[in-house]
């Protein structure tokens, strides 16, 4: 894979078209040395996931898997990056170019926002291999809810692209001609959006389900403190008192 770094926007590009993106060992440790140099990148606000060629990511190389040479630490790496990009305070968008099976499906679901090509593929086919589909077990109903959830994850099955945007799996689904364009505008949407509220949001969202509600509040107001001592805040006020003085 490449991990491309241009200002405020990193690309993480999966680059074994060949096998449409599937993850192999080495594949997992370079993911693992891509998450690693991104949390160190201060200045990238927004991370784009992409694949190259007809696929995003269509989980671990089956291949590889048959033959012993991807084994249960692996899998558990692969869960540790991915688990290290939801945490961290930049905004991640799954760029789902083509297929996202498994494993991708996965890697999209840590992201904070799915754009979608019409033609892609999204499933999690994990069971039928004997396997489970890691922590999307945790995410997947949180997002979609439980029974939807248990459907992908029991059934294995893929759905199409125009069927996970009704899920509310996927946030958006372009044609394949419109989605280098609709990609632009996503990237411009986010790198838009003052970084402390951002980073309070991205941060808390996923609490809701988790913490009790008074907890939840004192987070949050602590967080609405952060906003409103931010420089980001008061430029937003000033550009709101200059519009209304014209």
């Amino acid at each position: 894979m490449t991990l491309e770094v241009n200002g405020t926007v990193a690309r993480l590009v999966f680059d074994r078209p060949d096998v449409l993106n599937a993850g192999d060992a080495r594949w997992v440790a370079d993911l693992t040395r891509a998450c690693q140099a991104l949390a160190a990148e201060k200045t990238v606000r927004v991370v784009v996931m992409t694949g190259r060629g007809r696929a995003f990511q269509t989980g671990v190389d089956l291949q590889a898997l048959a033959r012993g040479e991807v084994r249960l630490d692996d899998l558990v790496r692969w869960e540790d990056a991915m688990t290290a990009m939801e945490r961290m305070d930049k905004l991640f968008i799954a760029a789902i170019n083509g297929h996202a099976i498994g494993g991708g499906l996965q890697l999209a679901l840590v992201c904070d926002y799915r754009l979608a090509s019409a033609d892609a593929l999204v499933g999690l086919p994990a069971v039928k291999e004997c396997l489970v589909p890691s922590m999307a077990l945790y995410r997947l109903p949180r997002l979609i809810g439980l029974g939807r959830a248990q459907d992908l994850i029991l059934t294995g099955r893929l759905i199409s692209a125009a069927d996970a945007e009704r899920y509310g799996l996927v946030n958006r689904v372009v044609p394949p001609g419109a989605f280098a364009a609709a990609l632009d505008e996503t990237i411009e949407m986010f790198l838009a959006l003052p970084e402390t509220s951002a980073g309070v949001s991205k941060r808390l969202v996923p609490r809701a389900f988790d913490l009790p509600f008074d907890d939840f509040r004192r987070e949050m107001q602590a967080g609405l403190a952060d906003c409103f001592a931010s420089d980001e805040h008061r430029a937003a006020m000033a550009a709101i008192l200059a519009r209304r003085r014209r």
